[in-house]
């Protein structure tokens, strides 16, 4: 956990018993020198305390999602050294998992909500289960003995095809005598990115060293051919691209070759022949749930491109928060894009109690936009609509039916947090903010979410049911297609296409030819879009989400509803691999993900989480299957810079 030094500390454990196996008790400490009266504990986690099972040692005062506010007995005063004990008898996480799996699930953040409503801050323990001894798992994956037969050169994700001979005495840094402007580009964004990810003590591009030629070769734009002889290495590529994806792979080469000299080597002679198995190669980041500054978002696009990966899903919007100023709309930018104690959305998953967020301003998105495209990457906006939509309603209430009744819950527990079909403003708020996402970002696809939308949505709205029985509907999902439909032709008319996630096809669906679904549920979903004319990227849960945890052991940190994901099953996984041959043309690539839930603050979690996983999803998208090797991989995979966020 980030320290705290509060004298103030909870801990918890989750505890099942054969009278109440969904337990959870909390424990808070008062290590002031004053006891403490008049106050309530507010916390949030990844676990939700059912609010009909009833406390003992305390009441439930309040709650949204996964924050609480638990208030002790009338009178109730805890002494200098004391111990305040409150448990709940159920708990639940989500509809998948139902109970905690990791301790990750528990409560990652607390305060004190004293008499005159100002916060003080409590440190936080990590949940235990039962009692039991343990600490978060931090064990990094060992690299492995190269597999005789493999070449000696530490590139991730692999070559198509290598032949190396000898070995290069020395390693200098690399260094572009001659080629086209367009090889001079690329030459130095790849030495630019590689001072950024290791520092520039020791280049490995220069202006003096290891001699190497550029020339332009007729062949796809992310190819790229590298022939290395006594006397010079000669990159060929059909322009800037191609270029720097080959700069990249050298300069992968050159530091294997200086870590480890007894085990990789920059070769004396041969040729490495290469190209992506798929044209879209990605990986998501979700801002809303866990806050990034626009700088982690430039050291992740510097990870990316170090991988060959080339698009950035920018997860912008969702229940927690907003993260892109809309200017027609300063409400999201001044209320949407926080939390914290007494605003409009309070602290969730382990966020702090002061106020805590972020928006991007146009200057910021800008940036972040021509940084990716020195690196070849497209950065792809995501709008999450309908659902997932609790803090835009909190910014814009006006988008509500006024005359709405009753209550439905998400997922995550979030009140009523789809934005209605049925209110023509919502339309007009939309087509401004797609149209301030068109402006901002040039990528050929916008994201417009559709997942999640709970099955009891707008059915207490009168303006809801009345379009559905004007137009016949008779199920939820034929009034989001309608929603998802409009927003289609508003995405279409900026000249992009629409993506969502695999849902969109639900209800009647989004148009197939304007669009390309990514399929998450599950592997088989993918596969069912295509053969309904959908484009397809790939991105199943249970391989390639980052944030599900690699084990079943209780203090492997993660979130659990998809299962686990440890490394073998992420690199070992085939998309496509089985897809009829006729069907294999919609398969457009994969992506990876990391989802901010069980994230929190955590030092070194992210980290953590992120490798080597996100190296073997890029390997799958660029290497072919038949090249693929885990022992291989295993080898070289610590050898990948991991910064920090």
């Amino acid at each position: 956990m980030i320290a705290n030094t509060s004298p103030l500390r909870l801990e918890s454990d989750f505890a099942p018993t054969p009278a109440s196996h969904q337990a959870l008790t909390l424990r808070l400490h008062n290590g002031t020198a004053l006891p403490l009266a008049g106050f309530k504990l507010a916390m949030s986690g990844m676990f939700r305390i059912e609010p009909d099972a009833g406390l003992v040692g305390g009441s439930l005062v309040s709650q949204l999602s996964y924050h609480h506010v638990i208030a002790p007995p009338e009178g109730f005063i805890l002494a200098p050294g004391a111990i305040w004990e409150v448990t709940a008898r159920r708990i639940s996480t989500d509809p998948t998992t139902k109970l905690p799996s990791h301790y990750t699930y528990g409560p990652r953040s607390a305060y004190l909500i004293l008499e005159d409503d100002t916060a003080r801050p409590v440190a936080v323990s990590p949940m235990t289960r039962a009692g039991g001894a343990g600490t978060p798992a931090r064990t990094r994956q060992p690299s492995a003995a190269l597999p005789a037969g493999e070449a000696p050169i530490a590139v991730i994700p692999h070559p198509r095809s290598v032949q190396a001979a000898g070995v290069c005495d020395a390693v200098p840094p690399l260094a572009l005598r001659d080629g086209p402007v367009e090889a001079r580009l690329a030459f130095h964004a790849a030495g630019d990115l590689a001072t950024r990810l290791f520092g520039g003590a020791h280049p490995l591009f220069s202006d003096v060293g290891t001699g190497c030629v550029a020339h332009v070769e007729p062949m796809t734009d992310e190819a790229y051919r590298i022939v290395f002889t006594r006397d010079e290495i000669t990159v060929f590529a059909a322009g800037r691209t191609g270029f720097f994806y080959a700069f990249v792979t050298l300069g992968q080469i050159l530091h294997g070759a200086r870590q480890r000299p007894s085990q990789f080597v920059l070769p004396l002679t041969g040729e490495i022949s290469d190209a992506p198995r798929f044209n879209w190669r990605g990986a998501l980041f979700d801002l809303s749930r866990r806050v990034f500054q626009i700088d982690d978002l430039h050291r992740f696009l510097d990870l990316l491109a170090w991988h060959k990966l080339n698009h950035l899903h920018l997860h912008l919007t969702d229940d927690e928060g907003w993260r892109l100023d809309i200017p027609s709309y300063p409400e999201l930018a001044e209320i949407a894009g926080w939390q914290g104690h007494g605003l409009a959305i309070p602290p969730q998953l382990g966020s702090p109690p002061e106020r805590h967020g972020a928006v991007y301003s146009r200057a910021d998105i800008a940036g972040l936009v021509e940084h990716a495209a020195s690196l070849s990457i497209v950065v792809v906006p995501e709008i999450d609509i309908p659902g997932h939509s609790y803090a835009t309603l909190r910014a814009l209430p006006r988008l509500r039916d006024p005359d709405e009744t009753g209550v439905y819950h998400s997922v995550h527990f979030y009140p009523n947090n789809a934005l209605n079909p049925a209110i023509e403003a919502t339309y007009s708020f939309l087509e401004t903010v797609f149209g301030t996402v068109a402006d901002l970002f040039p990528s050929p696809l916008i994201h417009v979410g559709g997942d999640e939308v709970a099955k009891e949505a707008w059915l207490g709205s009168p303006r809801a049911r009345s379009l559905m029985k004007t137009r016949g509907w008779t199920e939820i999902a034929q009034l989001q297609s309608h929603f998802l439909q409009r927003i289609q032709a508003v995405v279409t008319a900026l000249g992009r296409k629409t993506g969502a996630w695999e849902e969109a096809a639900q209800g009647g669906g989004i148009d197939a030819a304007q669009s390309c679904l990514f399929a998450w549920i599950k592997p088989e979903s993918g596969l069912d879009l295509a053969k309904a004319g959908y484009d397809v990227i790939l991105m199943p849960g249970t391989y390639y989400y980052l944030d599900i945890a690699q084990s079943s052991d209780w203090w492997e940190p993660g979130a659990a509803w998809a299962g686990t994901a440890p490394l073998d099953r992420t690199y070992n996984y085939d998309p496509g691999g089985d897809w009829p041959v006729d069907v294999r043309p919609r398969l457009k690539g994969i992506q990876t993900a990391l989802w901010g839930e069980p994230l929190g603050r955590e030092a070194g979690l992210i980290e953590y989480l992120l490798f080597p996983r996100l190296s073997a999803v890029a390997e799958t998208a660029w290497t072919p299957a038949a090249r693929k090797n885990l022992t291989r991989f295993l080898a070289m995979q610590d050898l990948i810079p991991r910064p920090a966020f």
